[in-house]
């Protein structure tokens, strides 16, 4: 199954025991110290990848596959 098979990222992730407003919660802290690693759309409320700007997680959704896949989330 490819990746656009796939449902849509969720709000939690079960390797992880990450919700994704846990990932905006760190990032906005770190983003507020000048650290974050992701880039913030403030039109739409995301964090976005730097290397390409596509959506890596908002409050709700995150996208845990491509998290993991680019060593964002290592576990």
């Amino acid at each position: 199954m490819d990746r656009n098979e796939k449902q849509s990222p969720g709000r939690f992730d079960v390797e992880t025991g990450l919700a994704a407003a846990d990932l905006c919660d760190v990032e906005a802290y770190f983003r507020s110290k000048g650290g974050s690693e992701f880039v913030y759309d403030e039109e739409l409320d995301v964090f976005r990848f730097p290397e390409d700007g596509r959506f890596a997680f908002c409050e709700e959704f995150a996208d845990w596959e491509l998290l993991q896949e680019r060593r964002y989330l290592e576990f």
